[in-house]
């Protein structure tokens, strides 16, 4: 709310009158004359001239008009940024989310935000890159995170973070020992694969597509987490999954993380996406620039406790 005593006066000037004023703002013309009366004695100068048809601005007046009606721009600017703020710790936010990505980095991101937010909340749904997507483009989601670059062009990428593929496989099998190793070699044994709604196996089948080899199927599921029980309970399957969704897995020495040398394979990443024809909520926008933080911040650390995972292999 502007001063009083400014309201009044920008009362008088439109109307140029104290009574019209008055009736304005459903007050007594004493109250009008007597805050306009303050305000020329606090300024040390007349406001208005008065002369039987009314009042008019003087020079003076004419200027504190101006500014006035600067300030209660302004005012009506701060209010709604503060607002806008206010609003920021309540409502509604739908995500899509690929689910190797659920398993070990949303979590702890999605723990940070509530502590910060514990007004907002919040709805999580695993689903495969191009229904993530989909989702999003038809308003049904708010944010998304998919797998490699966006599959639609008219999503906005707003971060990125590496999620660099592995050969996942148990510790006894003989790839289990490699440093590294590359989708051909992997191709010599039985491997489970994620079905082609989720964009690793879209990748894997166009890296071996160009190499002209196929890949031996042994089980194929629409679940990632099926894909990593069945290769711990085998003696030689392996899946593709980021390194760091199996990190307790693989410290508990029950898988073995073999990052992929194939260029395409070894520089993969996820994004968080929105659309691009609807604005985003003030909750939205929030969960969004806290996402892309978290995502850029752990982005160098994934990718060093992977390296660091085979580096022990190797001195093993």
């Amino acid at each position: 709310m502007e001063p009083l005593t400014l309201r009044y006066f920008r009362e008088v000037a439109a109307h140029g009158s104290v009574r019209h004023a008055a009736e304005k703002l459903f007050v007594a013309p004493s109250a009008v004359s007597r805050q306009i009366a303050l305000l020329e004695d606090e300024l040390g100068v007349p406001l208005f001239d008065r002369h039987g048809r009314g009042m008019s601005l003087t020079d003076a007046g004419r200027l504190l008009l101006a500014y006035s009606t600067d300030v209660r721009s302004r005012f009506e600017e701060l209010r709604g940024m503060i607002q806008e703020y206010g609003s920021l710790r309540r409502g509604h936010v739908e995500i899509a989310c690929v689910e190797g990505v659920l398993a070990r980095f949303m979590p702890e991101a999605l723990r940070i935000f509530a502590d910060e937010c514990p007004g907002i909340s919040l709805s999580v749904v695993a689903m495969g890159s191009h229904a993530g997507a989909e989702a999003i483009a038809e308003y049904r989601c708010d944010l998304g995170i998919v797998f490699g670059s966006s599959p639609r062009t008219d999503l906005l990428e707003l971060a990125q973070m590496s999620q660099p593929l592995c050969a996942i496989v148990p510790p006894s099998h003989p790839l289990a020992r490699q440093s590294r190793c590359t989708l051909a070699e992997v191709a010599a044994y039985q491997v489970v694969l994620p079905d082609r709604s989720f964009g690793i196996r879209q990748l894997v089948d166009r890296v071996s597509a160009n190499a002209k080899f196929t890949l031996k199927k042994a089980v194929e599921t629409n679940t990632l987490a099926f894909a990593q029980r069945l290769v711990m309970q085998s003696q030689n399957r392996v899946t593709f999954l980021p390194g760091d969704m199996v990190l307790p897995e693989i410290e508990a020495g029950m898988l073995v993380a073999v990052p992929l040398s194939d260029t395409v394979l070894r520089k993969t990443r996820v994004t968080l996406v929105a659309g691009t024809t609807r604005k985003l909520s003030q909750a939205a926008r929030h969960l969004a620039r806290h996402l892309s933080e978290y995502m850029k911040a752990n982005d160098a650390a994934m990718r060093t406790q992977v390296r660091s995972s085979a580096r022990s292999r190797r001195l093993d």
